[in-house]
Order: C-alpha cells, then structure tokens, then sequence
C-alpha cells in the first residue's frame, strides 16, 4: 500500500479479515487525530516515538538489529515524509509484521496505543468497526419517495428502479396488478375477452390508496434489493411507513423509524441517525441470541471459560463471541499449552486475552457482538456459541 492511500482507506470489518493471522512479532499502533494549533504533539512526531518503544519492546524480545529494522522501516519512512507532518484530522492505524504492512484510517478519538504481541490489537476498534458502514434509507415522504445510499460516511440519492412510483398521485395513472384482474377464459383481447379493471383509485378511501401505492414501491425495489443483505432505514411520515411495514418483503428492515421530515437535516446527521437505530437494533439482536444459547443450546456449544473460549476461536468452532463491554484479561498463550499448541509462533509475551478471542473469531468468519456485563450468563467477560461439538473424547481445556 503507499503511502498517498494509507489515510484515505477507513478501516473495515472486511478490511481487517483481510489481514489475516499475523506472524508475531505483530505490531499495532494507534494515532488519535490532530488538528493544527492544538495542544498535542503532530503526528509525526507521535509516529516516531511509536516507533522508539516498538523497537524497545523488540529488543527485549530478542529480535536482532536487522530484523528491527526491516519491521520499523515502513513506520519511519512515513513519519521523515511530509504528509505525516501536516497532520491528520482522523486517527491512524497501523498493522505490521514479517509478511507486511497496512495502514488505515479509524476515528480521531482512538487512544493512542502501540502493542507488539501474537495477535493485531483491534479492541479499542471493535465499537467503531461493528457500526454500519454501508446501509440504505427509503424515505417515504407524502411528497416524494426516495432512496439514500450510505458508504463510509457518505449520502448519496439511488436511483430508483423502473416501476417504482414517486409520488401517490403517480399510481393513479398504473395498471392494475395482474392479481386484480378479472380472470379471463380466452387469451389476447379478443370478443368475450373482458378488458382489466380499475382499481378504482378515484373512488377508493384513502387508506386503500396508500396501501397499493406502498405495494408498488415493495415490489419496485424488490429487484434491487434481493441479493443484498444491507440494513434498511425506513424514514418518514409515520402514516405511511406504517402502511410501508405491513406490505414490506425486504427481511433486512430496521424495526425503528427515522422520524420526521429529513429533506431539511445535514447528510451527516441522517448518517448520525440511521446508525444509531441499526446500532440499538444490532444490541437487541445480540440480547435475543444470548437467551436462545442459553435456554436451547446443548452444554457442550457454549462456554462462558475464557480459556475454552480462546481455544475454540484457534480452531474455528466460534460461531458468535460475546465480549463485556469495556473488559480485559492480560495473559499469555505460553501459559496456555492446549491453546498455544494450535498456533506454530507463540511469542512469550502477555496480551489482552479478549482481543485474542476476538481477532481469532473474526479471522475465522464468526460474530462478534459487544454487550454489557450484566447481560453475559454468570457476569462472565466473554461468552461463545460454538459452530459444533467436539468428539466425546476430545476433552477441553
């Protein structure tokens, strides 16, 4: 990656599967933002003495000179370059090893951290990096429908399919959908064929018309929305969403409704919103599977042992990890055989055992879901619905 794009890369879930199992050493430093004229030291700065302790801590590993410097260089080339001593307004993250080196940008207000262990250290990430990133809003105003598409931060207007009306007076001029026709005999329109009836948008109440004018639009987005699995915000005036809700097929639609008239809001602020609601419903979402694991999962496919938990996320059996918001537990895989074993370099160092949990399940495809103590089965840090059962004769840890 070179150096012009490691700031304008955010980091993602996806982005950091990609990085894969590090090959310890691995190293990860953490830069907040820094806005010119404040009171903090610029960026390069920070990155330098990043890289003192990196190279202490590497020294008192072992690593010889040379192997020092091949891993710090990336580090030190960015901090002598000039776009390092400008500053940056969002946070930095770096991930190095002996296979390479990554940069992204994260939220301004990461705490500045360097960590040398077995694993990358994506803890103090984990709340940003399980926010939406991508996600779509249908705003149904009385006035016009449209649809917002959001990337990285970004609002943009979709446009709509064909077929999908804009407005309520626009259905008015539809055909009538062939589940309303008169049942025909003959084909073609010929004698005795009996033409499509009105729907009779004219003379129908109000409430009918707003429920075909919700069915047409369900059904227009449903070509563009089959084969995605993006959350779904549904925003405006309560009386029609509420008809929206009831002919909705799209099984990726948040419950709650971002309310009110959002033509006058900041895109920044609609972004703020919509978030929010697919964050509380996420929360929910991982309540709900905290029950299910425990009212009907079998003993033996969950565990609230850290230790159990550590070995399974190795071997990838971690289906979903729960984490304590805000918990930690120093350890070290060496102190850990039946762990350690599973993995060809272990470094002998201590390390936050819960963010082993969670980059282990993430490199191996499974969920991870923050949640607050009080929710986790016996005020346990972690907790973890297993994919499958070991064998009888397979004892764990």
């Amino acid at each position: 990656m070179t150096t012009s794009s490691v700031f304008f890369e955010p980091l993602t879930l996806s982005g950091l599967n990609g990085l894969g199992r590090a090959h310890p050493p691995a190293i990860t430093v953490l830069l907040p933002g820094y806005a010119p004229g404040a009171q903090a030291k610029p960026t390069n700065v920070r990155l330098k003495n990043a890289v003192d302790a990196i190279v202490h801590r590497l020294l008192n590993l072992g690593l010889a000179d040379r192997e020092i410097g091949m891993l710090t260089a990336p580090l030190l080339s960015l901090a002598s370059g000039p776009a390092f001593r400008e500053g940056h307004k969002n946070g930095v993250a770096f991930f190095l090893d002996e296979e390479g080196f990554q940069g992204n940008e994260v939220p301004g207000d990461v705490p500045e951290t360097v960590v040398v262990g077995n694993h990358y250290y994506v803890k103090p990430l984990l709340h940003w990096l399980m926010e939406p990133r991508e996600f779509m809003v249908l705003v149904l105003a009385q006035g016009k429908v449209s649809l917002l598409n959001c990337e990285n931060d970004k609002l943009n207007e979709a446009p709509l399919p064909r077929g999908v009306p804009t407005t309520l007076d626009e259905i008015s001029t539809m055909e009538t959908p062939d589940h309303t026709r008169i049942n025909r005999s003959g084909a073609g329109r010929g004698k005795g064929a009996q033409n499509p009836i009105s729907f009779g948008i004219t003379s129908a109440n109000e409430e009918r018309r707003v429920q075909f004018f919700c069915t047409m639009v369900d059904r227009g987005l449903h070509m563009l929305l089959q084969d995605s699995s993006l959350p779904l915000v549904l925003a405006g005036v309560d009386r029609v969403v509420s008809v929206y809700r009831k002919e909705n097929t799209y099984p990726h639609t948040i419950s709650a409704t971002l309310r009110g008239n959002i033509e006058f809001l900041p895109p920044e602020e609609v972004v703020r919103r919509a978030r929010s609601l697919i964050a509380a419903e996420r929360a929910q979402e991982a309540t709900g599977y905290l029950v299910e694991m425990e009212e009907y999962a079998p003993g033996d496919r969950w565990s609230t042992s850290l230790y159990t938990i550590l070995r399974a996320a190795t071997q990838g059996r971690v289906w979903r990890l729960f984490l304590a918001e805000g918990a930690s537990c120093e350890g070290s895989l060496k102190e850990l055989p039946s762990v350690g074993e599973l993995r060809r370099e272990v470094l002998p160092i201590q390390e936050d055992l819960i963010n082993v949990a969670a980059v282990e399940t993430l490199c191996h495809g499974g969920e991870v879901f923050l949640a607050a103590a009080d929710q986790l089965p016996h005020q346990a840090s972690a907790a973890a619905l297993f994919r499958y059962s070991l064998a009888p004769n397979v004892k764990e840890v």
